[in-house]
């Protein structure tokens, strides 16, 4: 599609009667945009093929992001003709300047560290990298290294115990993997499975623990390395009780044999702020199990400055004397703290206080103002009280601070109704603000009623079983199809076996994707989405601001008065301040629609680069602003006249009205349906800068028709690029030297393993015929499946799963060696 410039001086925009002349006059300006934005190509106009991962790393000032893609471009020096390549995903900063966004190749060139994988950004800049790298051929055996602004690479430690030098590791899993980090990357965390018996063996005796890890067998082991500047000899232990760092050359008192781990984040829990901005506090989980003599149950400890470590979630004799009976200990889990390192709250049945009973939610303030002989490091506090079973479900957000917490809960915590004129519901999933500063608890909503669950439930099934029978209705006609083409001799009796072996594999994908997949609401289904919400997950579809006044969810409970949409999820923005929600997914006048169907459900973005302990994740795949007014989303809805009927889009929501960011148009899924290339990567603090990808020609820089990333930028936009000068007589015959020659391809010069055959040896592949009457399992399958297809139409799905589970299996294995040669 054309760039559809506005022309110069187009006076103003949605919301705006002027806007700044060089941002006018730029072909990114679009008169449909708010707040005087304009596009901005931010990734380079040719990226040698790569498709970039969805979600972005985004400064705090908006002027650097960090993506990863699938190729090597910006002088990345891992390309792929390169007999030593780099098999990971590039990393690459993307910096705003005067002249355009400049792409800078983080990750090392292949000739440098043949093996390199990204872990973290430093928070606020973007400045420093932390990476695993490898000087050596060898992909596994890598060391931790950080990356600062001037591109240098510093040693921080190995990132393989030294027994193992020289081993030829054959897992990730055999070396130190990256679980959370400071804000600037000086403190840096890691976890290990202790090699099994069998593991040692295979390395000749060598253990992959360092000296004085006693971790059991096949469980966690965490680590800790301090920069300082110069390389470490290797990490400190986490999981102790001793005073001081605990090195090979010191006893380990271990906690838990039966492991550590970063926050609960391998228990299926949080890792939310489990390493505090400084680096200074570290939470987390000595787990229990067979042979560990303590803890009798998962308990929850913080290591202060690697030096100290303190019971959290661990009843004291002050709070509860007759909790400390060892009946009825129940396992705490972590499920965040604020960036100080100073609140943490997580969950437990234990009884920590006198009379509690049920699944509670507990901060443990090391700055509490109680603090004293009886809890010299802090103070445990109730945060689900007003409730003899509360039945907490999860955490939804913490802010930053730590000043709020967004959870849901079963239980009445609090009586009276909200602004909404709703109140909690007993056994319902009903959503609370806990504030830390005040004390207080207050109702923000009921999520989902039980008869509500019960009749999306039933929704769903009748969803699940007209799929179903679309399924099986299309693998029939497939059938007859391939049965009739053979009948007339247009095919021959191998093709159409090995057509029909691949419409069975299609129609048992796709049987076996609805039986376990999602329900009625697309990628997530309705029930699995709003349960999401609170879930123990990191990657929760909520979003807080800093001080927490402000949360962005959705769900498909009608909260407001104004949602109408029976059980589609919608977004909505509660304001702590007001007590008041509001609906965000809205059409921008009422003639514009709506968010009607599920697949128009609205979606803010996770993130994609970091795992759960990441120093980053405030940052990373915002919706939110920091001040709350403005909200970033897409939908599938034309929520604006400009956007077009099924395409998906990125929205803005300020101050009760929707504008629209991206184009409208998704011609990529216009022209070819499947996935949307419009993704929205995320957001700077200010809401100034708005990063999405989108396939489309959004300015005349850009310089292929594949996926780019944007910035939809206040007072942005750049000139249009000089005209190319044109030729004049002999000046526009090319040059008549010889055409560059290319490397030779890596399947050319690099010796095959396995099935692959070097270019220039490979064979047109043999033709398989296939046995008729060789499987007893294909026979019987096919008679069943000519069975079913006598059945009723009703039955006829249930008839093929029947099928499918008692001869499916080894037939599509079997059809799967055919194609492949085996």
């Amino acid at each position: 599609m054309g760039t559809g410039a506005a022309p110069a001086l187009a006076a103003g925009d949605a919301n705006s009667a002027h806007c700044a002349p060089n941002t006018e006059s730029s072909p990114g300006f679009r008169t449909y945009l708010p707040d005087c934005r304009a596009y901005e190509l931010v990734t380079p106009p040719y990226k040698a093929g790569g498709t970039l991962l969805s979600g972005a790393a985004v400064s705090d000032d908006g002027e650097h992001a960090i993506v990863a893609a699938g190729s090597a471009f910006a002088g990345a020096g891992n390309d792929w003709w390169q007999t030593n390549r780099n098999p990971s995903i590039d990393a690459y900063e993307l910096t705003r300047t005067e002249g355009g966004w400049q792409p800078t190749a983080l990750t090392p060139p292949a000739t440098t560290f043949p093996h390199s994988a990204i872990m973290a950004a430093s928070a606020g800049d973007l400045s420093s990298t932390l990476w695993g790298a490898a000087p050596t051929t060898v992909q596994y055996n890598e060391d931790i290294y950080l990356r600062n602004a001037a591109g240098e690479f510093s040693l921080i430690g190995p990132g393989f115990q030294h027994d193992l030098t020289g081993e030829a590791l054959t897992g990730s899993s055999e070396e130190l993997e990256f679980a959370g980090a400071s804000a600037d990357l000086t403190h840096s965390l890691f976890w290990t499975n202790a090699f099994t018996a069998e593991e040692t063996s295979n390395h000749h005796g060598h253990s992959n623990l360092w000296p004085g890890d006693t971790t059991d067998e096949g469980d966690h082991s965490l680590y800790e390395y301090v920069h300082s500047g110069s390389p470490d000899p290797e990490p400190i232990l986490v999981g102790v009780s001793n005073e001081g760092p605990v090195r090979s050359d010191a006893e380990a008192h271990l906690i838990s044999s039966c492991g550590t781990e970063l926050g609960s984040s391998k228990a299926g829990g949080s890792a939310y702020n489990a390493v505090s901005a400084s680096g200074e506090t570290v939470f987390f989980t000595a787990r229990s199990g067979s042979g560990c003599v303590t803890p009798a149950v998962n308990e929850l400890y913080a290591r202060i400055a690697g030096s100290r470590t303190v019971a959290v979630s661990e009843p004291s004799k002050a709070d509860c004397e007759v909790c400390q009976t060892a009946s009825g200990l129940q396992k705490a889990s972590f499920a965040g703290a604020s960036q100080t390192g100073e609140k943490v709250f997580f969950l437990t049945e234990q009884e920590l206080l006198p009379g509690q009973s049920g699944m509670n939610l507990y901060e443990y303030d090391f700055a509490g103002p109680e603090a004293g002989p009886a809890h010299p490091d802090g103070k445990i506090a109730l945060l689900s009280g007003g409730s003899t079973a509360p039945e907490v479900q999860g955490v939804v957000r913490i802010s930053g601070d730590g000043s709020h917490v967004y959870f849901a809960a079963k239980g009445v915590l609090t009586a009276g109704k909200n602004a909404e004129e709703h109140e909690p519901q007993a056994g319902a999933d009903n959503l609370y603000v806990y504030d830390t500063v005040t004390g207080d608890t207050a109702f923000v909503a009921t999520l989902l009623t039980p008869a509500e669950e019960s009749s999306i439930k039933e929704a769903e099934e009748e969803e699940r079983s007209r799929r179903e029978a679309v399924a099986v209705e299309t693998y029939f006609a497939q059938v007859s199809t391939i049965e009739h083409e053979r009948e007339r001799g247009e095919i021959s009796v191998e093709r159409e076996q090995e057509l029909l072996g691949l419409a069975f594999e299609e129609a048992e994908a796709q049987l076996e994707s609805i039986a376990h997949g999602p329900g009625t609401s697309g990628p997530s289904g309705t029930l699995a989405e709003d349960e999401s919400v609170w879930s123990t997950v990191d990657s929760r579809p909520a979003q807080a601001t800093p001080e927490g006044r402000f949360l962005v969810f959705p769900s498909s409970a009608h909260l407001t008065p104004d949602d109408s949409s029976g059980q589609v999820p919608q977004l909505f923005e509660y304001d702590a301040v007001s007590e008041r929600l509001t609906r965000v997914s809205i059409g921008q006048n009422p003639t514009d629609g709506n968010v009607d169907t599920f697949h128009e459900s609205p979606v803010i973005p996770t993130s994609h680069l970091a795992t759960t302990g990441q120093p980053t994740s405030q940052q990373e795949a915002l919706a939110l602003s920091a001040d709350g007014s403005r909200v970033l989303f897409t939908s599938a809805a034309p929520l604006t006249p400009q956007a077009t009927t099924g395409t998906t889009n990125v929205y803005e929501y300020r101050e009760g009205a929707i504008y629209l960011i991206s184009d409208g148009q998704d011609a990529s899924f216009l022209s070819s349906p499947g996935e949307s290339s419009v993704r929205l990567g995320g957001i700077d603090p200010s809401a100034a800068d708005v990063l999405f990808t989108t396939a489309d020609q959004l300015v005349p820089q850009d310089g292929e028709p594949q996926q780019g990333l944007f910035d939809a930028r206040e007072e942005g936009g750049f000139p249009a690029p000089a005209p190319t000068p044109g030729c004049v007589g002999e000046t526009c015959r090319g040059s008549s030297a010889p055409a560059p020659q290319l490397p030779a391809a890596a399947s050319v010069t690099q010796p095959g393993t396995g099935n692959v055959v070097p270019l220039a040896q490979s064979k047109p592949a043999a033709k398989h015929k296939a046995k008729a009457g060789s499987s007893v399992r294909a026979r019987r399958l096919a008679a069943a499946l000519r069975a079913c297809r006598k059945k009723p139409r009703a039955r006829r799905a249930a008839c093929v799963r029947r099928a499918i589970k008692s001869y499916g299996a080894k037939v599509r294995a079997k059809n799967s060696d055919r194609r492949s040669g085996r």
